[in-house]
C-alpha cells in the first residue's frame, strides 16, 4: 500500500490539485511526523515497501521486516515518529552501559580487558551508541527540514510541490502516454 492510499493525519491535508480533476494528493513538502520521509530528497514521497525475509535464530525459522524505499530516488525511508523512541532508547542504553563499563574500569584503578567485564559493558555501549547515532543523523536532518518548511507560507509549499522533480516526470508520463 502507498503512502498515497493511506489516511493522512490533519496536517496533511493540504493537497495538490492537479489541473485534470484527478483526486488530490497530499503535498510531500508539508511536515508529517507520521508519515514516512525520504531524506535524499526531503519529502513525503510515495514508497515502495518491501518485504525481507531472513532466518530465524532456531533450524525451520524465518523473520521478516519491510524496507520502505522512496519511488522517486529508491532512498529508504522512515516514519520520524516511529524513530523518534527508539533513537532515545538506544542512545539511553548506550549511554548506560558506557558509565557501567567506565564505572567498573575506574573503580579497578585502571582497564583490565583481561577480565572483561568492562569490556563487554563498552562493547553493547558502542554497538547502540554507533545505531542511536545513525538515528540522530537521520532526525536532525527531519527536524531541520520540519522547522525550515513550517516557516513557509501555503503558497510557497504549494510551489515547491508543483516544481518538485516527481511532479514534473508524472506530467510528462501522462503527455507521453497513447
Amino acid at each position: 500500500m502507498s503512502q498515497s492510499e493511506e489516511e493522512l493525519p490533519e496536517s496533511q491535508e493540504d493537497s495538490v490539485v492537479s489541473s485534470e480533476g484527478e483526486e488530490a494528493k497530499a503535498n510531500p513538502f508539508i511536515p508529517n511526523a507520521k508519515a514516512y520521509w525520504c531524506a535524499s530528497c526531503k519529502a513525503h514521497h510515495d514508497y515502495d515497501h518491501i518485504k525481507v525475509k531472513g532466518t530465524g535464530h532456531r533450524p525451520g525459522t524465518s523473520s521478516s521486516y519491510y524496507i520502505y524505499r522512496c519511488k522517486d530516488c529508491g532512498f529508504d525511508m522512515f516514519c520520524p515518529d516511529d524513530t523518534l523512541p527508539w533513537m532515545y532508547g538506544l542512545n539511553g542504553i548506550g549511554i548506560i552501559c558506557l558509565a557501567i563499563g567506565l564505572g567498573i574500569g575506574w573503580s579497578r584503578g585502571g582497564f583490565d580487558f583481561d577480565n572483561g567485564s568492562e569490556l563487554i559493558f563498552l562493547g553493547f555501549a558502542a554497538f547502540f551508541l554507533l545505531i542511536g547515532g545513525m538515528m540522530v543523523h537521520y532526525m536532525r536532518k527531519w527536524f531541520a527540514w520540519s522547522f525550515s518548511q513550517r516557516k513557509k507560507s501555503a503558497e510557497v509549499l504549494e510551489r515547491e510541490a508543483m516544481n518538485a522533480p516527481s511532479a514534473a516526470e508524472a506530467d510528462s508520463a501522462e503527455n507521453t502516454e497513447p
